[in-house]
């Protein structure tokens, strides 16, 4: 992996414009630049670019979220970069949303050919983030423990202890390839083993179904000797069952005959008893005329009395002519009186309406200026509880304001001041710290019993100037410490009160805040307040105006109803008065008298009217018997011809009981016929279920025996499959064996841990010149015997083999920096990866002068080994030794990134 530029916008100290880094064809860079400036967030988004992680972020939750520069919701890197001969882009985004954070991760090929980048992402970001790893050939724990050396972590590999370091070196040496065969090769063998069981499980079940092959044949055998038994009854069945149909049919032929005689049976007591009814139809009306005309004999006292009836309704008809005549007359002069009536109230009709007009007016503005005042009184009422509501909330909000305010200006003022006095001590007593730590290591430079030298001219020092310089460097210790201790408990207590003092501030500003806001809110409600007194005003005047408008009205009303109820009575006064109304009035009395005198008696006219319709009917019941007596000779003709008829179907239905004795004969042979019938379709039915059974049966005994053929097939194939199986396993046994941690993964390691010590031991011997060297083990010898698969580290110098804990920071740091380098040029030479870039972030300020120096010759010379070597440093003795610079600067928005070319 080649970086070749890179994208950054809002990244840890990179700013919301998008910094691009063009890395080029520059074979060696420094990154330059102040603490917090942005060095090490330059590497770190590399490394969240390729795998999403950085720094100690990628094992907590909302990892991403710790990467996004303060105030910003939205964070993009894109890498360009070359890999196995090809260039490719990931372009990773982080967006902080209200709801869930949204994660965007972008892969791309570049196609020359169309000069643009062929999308390679895939559905989810673990798939691409998958695809990615497989394209680098490395992970991110692999790149940190070889060709990263991060700051302050350059004993990333040396620290582990022997199992992670041996992971991690398998890692870099791309073994998870085989063991992920292995893993393959032990899923492969326990799938192959469960269906070997599967397959033993059936041949057991198949062995117990082939031993049932006998039985099923001797009981097919049995079916088949059954079924042609069955197959006898059945035929001696049908002969007995042809024996019967011919008695029934013998017997249907007679009962046909019995049938068609009680046919004729019935038909002669259908007859017989149409003959018996018209018989007795006939004697009922001949009995009935001849009753009545014994009774009827008054029809001349009917004569007379329907006369009477006569003159009586004519009398009555008569009175009533006379009475509709006078009603008519009376009408007529109704009719002349309600019209000189009409005439004369016409005239004071438009009078008395305009007297009820005005007054329904009256009443109508009465009624509006009621609802009014009713509205005015509520709208009063209202308006009187807002006043009430604003005077309560004046005073509640008056009464959270406090008496005095503090002078808040004042008092940040204050604070200002000491915090810039805070701020300055601290950094007094860093430099204090610092001149400490220098006069401890000119200290230790004088007392430095095998060859004591001045720290400044590096000379040889005689015992009284190193006297003079021990109690030099006593005082001045003495005094740096009794000032350091002064500002440390002066740091304290201003802290102390810096923090009380904030505090107070927040609570001043709070406070101040909120009495500003009840002040407008105070302002406001006096506002409200005046407007609704205003209303409350203008409310009570309108009142006040109301009230008399409807006193006015009342009384104006009280005045219409007497003047209407004045000309109302004039007008009546003045009708009686009219002479022509007056005679009309009086003739109306005397047609009413006579109507009294000529009274109409209706119920008696309808009563004779009633007996009238009697008379007619029994005048005309008389003519019509008389036609009736004249019909009865005829009836007594057609009686004696009906008594004849039922005597000769008496005759010959006793004749038909006779023949028809047969029938209860016939009735007991059907009915045991039936029986036998019944008895022989039960038989049949049985048979018939049990040929049905044994078909079966002999059916399912085929299919079984067919079955057990095809079984011993399935049998023969799968004891093939079984020894095909056991071959497998024994196949996939040897690979996973051989691919296994004690296998080709252990020979693999074996193999290149000679070249690990070599590359290591010779940048040692550079480094250290040739004080130190490494050796890498691979077993360990076990007390109980026998050996363990381990990778410890042991170190050896000029004292002896020493473990690495016991060396200084600046020999740990060469022998972290050798061992890493010689991993990184081991995974550099190594076919299974694609890197090319090593990657080194500080760890330089722990070498002198001649240490700085053997790196420097060490990086020179393995830079061939290298596409890329990129080095963050803030030491000009290094700095100035590099071709390239990398200057990042840190602004107000963020850290800008320049490039520097020296030669």
């Amino acid at each position: 992996m080649i970086p070749l530029k890179l994208q950054i916008k809002n990244f840890l100290s990179y700013g919301s414009e998008v910094q691009t880094i063009e890395f080029g064809h520059y074979p060696l860079i420094c990154l330059s630049g102040k603490n917090g400036h942005g060095k090490s967030a330059l590497l770190d988004a590399i490394t969240w670019a390729l795998w999403g992680h950085a720094r100690k972020l990628s094992g907590i939750a909302k990892a991403d979220q710790g990467l996004l520069r303060l105030g910003q919701t939205q964070m993009m890197v894109c890498l360009d970069f070359e890999c196995a001969g090809q260039q490719y882009r990931i372009k990773r985004e982080y967006m902080q949303t209200y709801g869930k954070p949204i994660a965007i991760l972008e892969f791309g090929l570049y196609d020359s050919a169309q000069d643009r980048y062929v999308p390679l992402t895939d559905k989810t970001i673990r798939d691409t983030q998958h695809k990615i790893d497989h394209t680098l050939h490395l992970t991110y724990d692999a790149f940190i423990n070889s060709a990263f050396l991060r700051q302050g972590q350059a004993n990333e590999f040396s620290k582990k202890s022997p199992k992670e370091r041996k992971e991690v070196l398998g890692a870099i040496l791309g073994l998870d390839q085989y063991e992920n065969i292995r893993r393959l090769a032990s899923e492969r063998i326990k799938q192959t083993t469960t269906y070997k069981l599967h397959l033993t499980t059936l041949n057991t079940k198949l062995e117990q179904e082939l031993s049932q092959k006998q039985i099923i044949e001797e009981s097919l055998e049995s079916a088949i000797q059954k079924l042609m038994q069955i197959a006898s009854r059945e035929k001696e069945l049908a002969s007995n069952h042809e024996q019967l149909e011919k008695q029934v049919a013998i017997l249907s032929q007679k009962k046909q005959e019995v049938a068609l005689q009680t046919f004729q049976q019935q038909q002669l007591i259908h007859d017989q008893n149409s003959l018996k009814q018209q018989l007795a139809e006939q004697l009922y009306q001949w009995r009935s005329i001849h009753k009545q005309r014994l009774a009827n004999t008054d029809y001349a006292g009917n004569e007379g009395q329907k006369k009477q009836l006569l003159d009586v309704i004519k009398h009555h008809q008569q009175t009533l002519q006379d009475q509709l005549k006078l009603k008519h007359e009376l009408l007529n002069q109704k009719e002349i009186a309600a019209r000189l009536s009409q005439e004369f109230l016409e005239m004071k009709a438009r009078e008395i309406n305009e007297k009820k007009i005005a007054i329904e007016r009256l009443r109508a503005e009465k009624d509006h200026l009621e609802k009014t005042i009713r509205d005015t009184k509520i709208s009063q009422t209202r308006t009187q509880e807002l006043i009430t509501k604003a005077l309560e909330e004046i005073s509640q909000a008056s009464k959270k304001i406090p008496e005095t305010i503090t002078d808040f200006t004042h008092i940040e003022r204050q604070f200002e001041k000491r915090k810039e006095h805070y701020q300055r001590w601290i950094a007094q007593a860093n430099m204090i710290s610092a001149e400490l730590v220098a006069l401890n290591q000119k200290n230790k430079l004088v007392h430095d019993e095998e060859s004591p030298s001045c720290p400044l001219c590096e000379q040889n020092l005689s015992a009284s100037r190193k006297r003079f310089l021990k109690k030099k460097f006593e005082d001045d210790m003495f005094f740096l410490k009794h000032r350091f201790a002064r500002l440390s408990m002066l740091i304290k207590k201003l802290k102390a009160i810096l923090f009380e003092q904030h505090t107070n501030l927040e609570q001043i500003k709070k406070q101040t805040t909120e009495n500003q806001i009840t002040l407008l809110k105070i302002e406001e409600l006096g506002k409200v307040l005046a407007t609704h007194q205003n209303q409350a005003s203008d409310i009570l005047g309108s009142l006040n105006k109301y009230r008399e408008l409807y006193s006015i009205v009342e009384s104006t009303i009280e005045k219409e109803l007497a003047s209407l109820v004045v000309l109302e009575k004039q007008s009546k006064e003045e009708l009686l008065a009219n002479s022509d109304y007056r005679t009309i009035m009086k003739a109306i009395a005397t047609i009413e008298q006579k109507l009294i005198a000529h009274s109409y008696n209706n119920k008696a006219h309808e009563k004779a009217m009633q007996e009238l319709a009697d008379v007619e009917k029994q005048l005309e019941f008389h003519q019509k018997l008389q036609d009736q007596i004249v019909l009865q000779g005829q009836r007594a003709e057609q009686i004696s011809g009906l008594c004849l008829q039922l005597k000769k179907i008496k005759q010959q239905l006793a004749v038909l009981d006779k023949a028809l004795a047969i029938r209860i004969i016939l009735e007991r042979d059907e009915k045991e016929l039936f029986e036998h019938k019944q008895a022989l379709a039960e038989s049949n039915a049985l048979i018939a279920q049990e040929r049905e059974t044994l078909l079966q049966e002999k059916g399912s005994l085929e299919n079984q025996k067919q079955k057990l053929e095809q079984l011993k097939k399935e049998f023969l194939n799968q004891q093939q499959e079984l020894i095909t199986c056991t071959a497998t396993i024994d196949d996939y046994q040897a690979i996973a064996q051989a691919t296994g941690k004690d296998g080709i993964q252990a020979l693999l390691i074996e193999d290149a841990i000679p070249e690990i010590e070599h590359e290591a031991n010779e940048l040692l011997s550079k480094l250290t010149d040739n004080q130190t060297q490494l050796f890498i083990e691979s077993l360990r010898d076990l007390k109980k015997g026998g050996t363990k698969e381990t990778l410890d580290i042991k170190i050896s110098d000029a004292v002896g083999i020493r473990p690495y804990e016991l060396f200084s920071g600046g020999e740990a740091f060469r022998i972290d920096f050798a061992l890493r380098i010689a991993i990184s040029k081991l995974l550099a030479r190594r076919a299974g990866t694609s890197l090319q870039t090593l990657i080194i972030d500080e760890g330089f300020g722990s070498q002198d002068e001649d240490g700085l120096s053997h790196i420097m010759d060490a990086l020179y010379k393995i830079q061939d080994d290298f596409a890329k070597i990129i080095i963050v440093s803030h030491l000009s003795s290094m700095k100035n030794q590099f071709p390239v610079h990398f200057v990042i600067e840190k602004g107000p928005n963020g850290s800008i990134v320049q490039v520097i070319e020296q030669g």
